[in-house]
């Protein structure tokens, strides 16, 4: 027998002048410097992964977004033609390499010596990972169990003069905006003030007992203004988000408070991804309340009902570590909420209402947690007519943190159960705006879909559900509105095959299961959903 081919796909030597070899050990020609650049990149992510919009603005930092974007869609194009088959991978949101396909060779010399990018974004990584490389290493601990993880926000370095401390004032509003969210905490803007200038992201973080850093930049030209943020990993100085914002200098505190609010709403889910990311290497036994939540997260989102009884079980192990963790408690009533409204129940009755008492249970010990405020806020409108219940605790997460993307969310969907279409599509898109990438995007397009049911915009209302279907396919309960729409529409045999993938999915499904099993704030979104969902073939009884 001949010997097992070797699966490495690419060999990469970082030290020392850069070089790439195929799976045959022969140096990959045809690579331009930011092709090679790109690569140098995602091998240095600890999973080969990136986001797509971070590489864009790593390698084209002088360009705007979508001028960069577009380059970064040429360039990879012409990437996979050099590179083996499937070894570089790339959809929406991310690009990676493919894992176990690639390695980076051990070699002698500065990191990527010799190379250069027209491209401060490139130039700003380059600089901080030849520092890391120099710093002494040590062997990594496991990240203990913690409460909640801390963040700085550092100086932001203000390029071009203006001599009004502009960039001061910004990274205050900024930190003061972060210190609102309640999900980790901020430390003070004067400790971070006082650290001399400038020092390696980890050597910062070390000095502060900082977990996150959010560092930047500030550039005015003109009656424009640019501000470059980034989130880095405190520990080893890896990015793990950058955003430009371009804006207008207008009134300087408006720009302030404008910069501050779309920046505090786009760092606090990075960060708390990142967690997500970093409890993964928590063994689950040694997962305290705090890590277990985070954990249960990603099910919660994926509105299937596998996984919300996989949230179900893991926040249940979090309530028996702590049985009085206000947020345990509260997205437990979210899941409850969401097991009976989405026919995921044997018994909805039983579930709506222990959710309805979990509410109760977690809002005194919720504080002022927002986001555990918005589960309940989302709790309550699921199962109970009480929208102004709901309305409450909602209302009051936006109070202590008005840039809460999911809190936006809710008070949309709740707007529209009230009937105020209007006012549900503002809210939903500052949701978006907020957090354009958010894992509950779907469930702001279904709400969007929802407003333009109850006005009988039916063209809009196929739109945006098509849109959240994409972005959601295991949302399967969506077929019974997409059934209900394509109805009103005249379009009988589209819904009659909307209710047979609804069937599929739910077998043994009925009308009066369903009207056992949704909410009755649901029940009001359209005085003929009913009957469309039996003129399309779902079953009375």
């Amino acid at each position: 027998m001949g010997a097992m081919p070797d699966p490495t796909l690419l060999s990469l030597r970082l030290n020392g002048p850069f070089s790439a070899r195929g799976p045959d050990g022969a140096e990959i020609a045809g690579l331009s410097r930011r092709a090679q650049a790109l690569l140098a990149i995602l091998a240095c992510q600890p999973d080969g992964r990136i986001e797509r919009g971070l590489m864009a603005d790593l390698l084209w930092s002088d360009r705007g977004e979508e001028q960069a974007r577009a380059s970064l869609r040429q360039e990879l194009s012409v990437l996979r033609k050099a590179l083996p088959a499937d070894l570089l991978g790339a959809n929406r949101q991310s690009l990676w390499l493919a894992p176990g396909r690639f390695t980076v060779l051990a070699a002698q010399g500065p990191f990527l010596e010799g190379f250069d990018l027209p491209s401060e974004g490139f130039e700003d990584w380059l600089r901080e990972r030849r520092s890391l490389a120099e710093a002494p290493s040590a062997a990594p601990l496991p990240a203990p169990p913690r409460a909640q993880p801390s963040l700085a926000v550092l100086p932001f370095e203000e390029l071009g003069g203006g001599g009004d401390m502009f960039a001061d004032g910004v990274v205050e509003e900024i930190t003061g905006a972060l210190s609102r969210v309640h999900d980790f905490h901020v430390i003070a803007r004067q400790s971070a003030f006082a650290l001399p200038h400038p020092l390696p992201v980890p050597e910062a973080a070390h000095r502060l007992g900082a977990d996150y850093i959010v560092e930047g930049s500030i550039r005015r030209a003109g009656e424009r203004v640019r501000i470059a943020v980034q989130l880095v990993n405190g520990p080893d100085g890896r990015t793990l988000w950058s955003e430009r914002f371009d804006d207008r200098l207008d009134d300087l505190f408006d720009l302030q408070d404008r910069i501050a609010a779309r920046v505090a709403g786009q760092i606090a889910p990075r960060l708390r991804h990142a967690e997500i990311d970093r409890i993964a290497s928590i063994p689950p036994g040694d997962r305290n309340a705090y890590a277990l939540v985070l954990s249960a997260l990603p099910h919660v989102w994926a509105h299937t009902r596998r996984d919300n009884a996989g949230a179900l079980a893991i926040l249940d192990q979090a309530l028996a570590a702590d049985p009085d963790y206000g947020p345990a408690l509260a997205y437990k009533a979210w899941v409850l909420a969401q097991q009976a409204s989405y026919v995921w129940s044997d018994d909805p009755t039983r579930d709506r209402a222990e959710a309805l008492d979990l509410t109760r249970r977690a809002a005194g010990r919720v504080g002022d947690h927002a986001p555990s405020l918005v589960a309940l806020g989302a709790a309550v409108s699921l199962v109970s007519p009480e929208i102004r219940l709901a309305d409450s605790y909602i209302d009051r997460a936006l109070a202590i943190d008005p840039n809460n993307a999911w809190g936006w969310l809710r008070r949309g969907w709740s707007r529209n159960y009230a009937g105020r279409t209007e006012e549900a599509r503002r809210c939903f898109d500052r949701a978006e705006a907020l957090s354009p990438l958010d894992p509950f995007l779907f469930n702001i397009a279904f709400g969007r879909a929802g407003s333009y049911l109850r006005e009988d915009r039916f063209d809009l209302a196929l739109a945006q559900l098509e849109r959240g279907v994409a972005l959601s396919p295991g949302s399967e309960w969506a077929h019974r509105t997409m059934a209900v729409v394509l109805y009103h529409l005249g379009r009988l045999d589209e819904a009659k095959a909307a209710v047979a993938r609804l069937q599929k999915a739910y077998p043994g499904l009925t009308v009066a299961r369903l009207l056992h099993s949704v909410g009755p704030t649901i029940t009001g979104m359209h005085k003929g959903y009913f009957e469309a969902l039996i003129a399309s073939g779902l079953p009375e009884a």
